[in-house]
């Protein structure tokens, strides 16, 4: 039964370019997906413009379900394995690593602690090191400096 409805290329052309402008206003990564699904789904009716209006259908919700799906699983939607010059750049505690600092208080059954500017910072080591050891900060657990010996 025809109803006298259908959908031309340009309607779906148009609702894409409406949902990624959406997307602008509504940012959340959701509207931009089903917005390709629209426009591909305009572009195939280029070219099979004799397509059923549930066919349409059926292949705009395939393409926008499909992308939106593909996004969500991506390493990029959920910030995974994405390679950065700088992994520490928000946490400046881990800028200290490497750093050298005299003890200001001797390290007794492995705990102690260095000047650091004008605060005092927990250190924790392996070995018992007297007061005044320049020690090397070697890792970082918490707020915790976990130090070595330095080397002169």
């Amino acid at each position: 039964m025809d109803n006298g409805f259908s959908m031309l290329y340009w309607h779906w052309l148009i609702l894409g370019a409406f949902l990624i402008v959406l997307e602008i206003f509504a940012p959340g990564a959701i509207f931009m997906w089903f917005g390709f699904g629209a426009i591909i789904t305009g572009l195939l009716l280029i070219f099979l413009p004799d397509v059923s209006l549930g066919i349409q259908v059926l292949l705009f919700a395939s393409l926008s379900g499909i992308s939106l799906v593909a996004w969500r699983k991506s390493p990029y939607f959920r910030g995974d394995n994405i390679p950065s010059d700088s992994p520490n750049l928000n946490n400046r505690l881990y800028s200290h690593i490497g750093k050298t600092y005299v003890l200001s208080e001797a390290a007794e059954n492995g705990v102690g602690s260095v000047k650091v500017g004008d605060s005092t910072w927990r250190v924790r080591s392996h070995e018992n090191l007297a007061l005044g050891t320049i020690v090397r900060v070697i890792d970082i657990d918490g707020i915790h400096f976990i130090v070595e010996k330095a080397e002169k």
